[in-house]
């Protein structure tokens, strides 16, 4: 019953992802913080989709570390799988909601150093103010695309 295992992994982690929009911050180390456990858990949920295409093909999930993974053991065994040629699609994509997000959060998670700080001790903090809004706008957007995707491969799951 690994299939199903795995379909419960990829539910509670877009459900947490969902979750941690609602939460609000106070200050701006919260804001940072609240940032990348947003951006970690819209990647969490994507790899646990990934590994769930990959136990619906008999594939163990814990030995695919994502897309690319799951891509070269499809090839390896000469399988095709129409939910990770979706995926693929949606990666190679340019203009994807996903690129999107890796773009920004390499910039969140590996923000660029502040040069001109004389104190070594301190966390470099970009301004946030707006996170709130960000979270609300564009994050929403991609956990909405994110949710939509996840339902969908679920579809095409329950079908086959």
């Amino acid at each position: 019953m690994r299939p199903v295992r795995t379909r419960r992994r990829v539910l509670e982690s877009l459900a947490k992802t969902k979750a941690l929009l609602d939460v609000r911050a106070d200050s701006r180390l919260q804001h940072h913080a609240l940032s990348e456990a947003v951006l970690h858990q819209i990647h969490a949920t994507f790899v646990a989709l990934v590994r769930q295409v990959g136990d619906a093909h008999g594939f163990k999930p814990e030995s695919i570390r994502g897309l690319e993974d799951l891509v070269d053991q499809l090839r390896s065994r000469q399988l095709v799988s129409l939910e990770a040629q979706k995926l693929e699609r949606l990666a190679n994509d340019p203009m994807s909601w996903w690129n999107a997000y890796q773009a920004h959060a390499s910039k969140i998670s590996c923000p660029a150093e502040v040069i001109d700080s004389v104190d070594v001790n301190r966390i470099p903090l970009t301004d946030t103010s707006g996170l709130d809004q960000l979270k609300t706008e564009r994050y929403a957007t991609w956990v909405g695309e994110l949710s939509t995707l996840v339902a969908d491969l679920q579809v095409q799951f329950d079908e086959s």
